[in-house]
């Protein structure tokens, strides 16, 4: 049994046109690429003067939180994957925590400095995912120059701007500042990264004509690019201060949209082959009532884990204040558990984007694998 990811079966004409799309055009642009439109959706209540609460948590509980813990469903609940990723499992479950609880309690600004980096990593690395498997379901072989213009054009495209405010001590999370190393912290740091950003958008310009006027541009890769790229390059330009980081909640946001449709049709295709092995998951994927039941269990764990991290705050469970003698606040009870499940959410999902694409991937062991040539 075929067991890569997102085949199509039939030789039909249509099926031959429509083949590089993952779910069929329609599906594809709605959850993928034109749900782009959340951004200046959320956008327009930044300027609007929405309070950060009313974005953070509203962003979060809705759809940030449910797409955290979708990962969860086809890792620590999912009976193959915890034989055969344990190590994973193990070293993600003891070392992101402690590390998230250490660096809270003795340097919060480093952490969320790390955080930031790291999520605008795995926010870019999402569609670089998704790039390879239109790239391979297209079935032709693309050069090794052009995919790397394809992934520098993605990677570098947030960070022009961004390197800007970092180096001018204008890039803020809330009400702290996000660092960078005081060695970076020069003109050239951002003149190297508008040189980078410039070489290859222009590189990937030329490529996409050269690839429209010899009619080989595959046309979802080059549509999700195009929109990545620019949504990444506008939104550090879209608010200062403080507001800055609600302007990247609606890149969250994005983000998060595209990898609930990713994750449901993932677990949608594993339940047609049989590759679940937990009988509740199952219960919870496929269309129609199982594709709500998904999104209801995911959003049912983020108010859980909401209800904790203000009970917690409120009667200080873990006695820090009286150990460290200062008030953690809510804040940083927030991010101390926010940070925990994200955090190995990164590390869960950064393994398996990476080695998805590989030809000896297969369903039953990587949820995430590609296919080896679209048909």
């Amino acid at each position: 049994m075929e067991s890569s990811l997102m085949m199509t079966a039939a030789p039909t004409a249509d099926a031959r046109v429509s083949r590089v799309w993952i779910n069929g055009p329609r599906w594809d642009v709605f959850w993928l690429i034109g749900s782009a439109l959340i951004v200046p959706i959320v956008l327009m209540f930044v300027w609007g003067g929405a309070s950060s609460d009313a974005i953070n948590i509203g962003v979060t509980a809705v759809i940030g939180g449910p797409h955290l813990f979708a990962t969860y469903t086809l890792t620590y609940m999912d009976p193959r994957f915890r034989k055969s990723h344990w190590w994973l499992l193990v070293a993600a479950t003891i070392a992101v925590p402690s590390f998230v609880i250490f660096m809270t309690l003795y340097n919060f600004q480093i952490l969320l400095s790390v955080f930031i980096f790291s999520a605008s990593v795995h926010v870019l690395h999402q569609n670089a995912y998704l790039t390879d498997i239109y790239r391979k379901r297209a079935g032709t072989k693309e050069s090794t120059r052009s995919r790397f213009i394809d992934y520098g054009l993605l990677m570098v495209s947030i960070y022009p701007i961004a390197a800007y405010k970092l180096v001018h001590s204008d890039f803020m999370l809330g009400d702290v500042e996000i660092l960078i190393p005081d060695f970076l912290r020069i003109p050239a740091t951002y003149w190297a990264v508008w040189a980078a950003f410039a070489f290859f958008l222009s590189a990937w310009l030329v490529k996409t004509w050269h690839e429209y006027r010899a009619g080989t541009v595959n046309v979802p890769k080059t549509l999700l690019i195009a929109v990545t790229a620019s949504v990444a390059f506008f939104v550090p330009a879209a608010a200062e201060g403080e507001r800055l980081e609600l302007a990247f909640q609606s890149v969250n946001a994005w983000h998060a949209i595209q990898y609930m449709g990713i994750l449901w049709y993932i677990q949608k295709i594993r339940k047609e082959r049989g590759l679940i092995g937990s009988k509740f998951i199952r219960s919870i994927s496929g269309q129609g009532r199982g594709a709500w039941l998904f999104y209801g269990f995911c959003f049912a764990v983020t108010m859980g884990m909401f209800f904790t991290l203000v009970s917690a705050a409120n009667a200080d469970i873990f006695g820090f204040s009286a150990k460290h003698g200062r008030d953690l606040g809510f804040q940083q009870y927030y991010y101390m558990g926010v940070l925990s499940c994200l955090l190995i959410h990164y590390v869960f999902d950064g393994y398996l984007f990476s080695v998805s694409h590989k030809a000896e991937q297969t369903l039953e062991r990587i949820p995430f694998a590609t296919p080896s040539l679209a048909r």
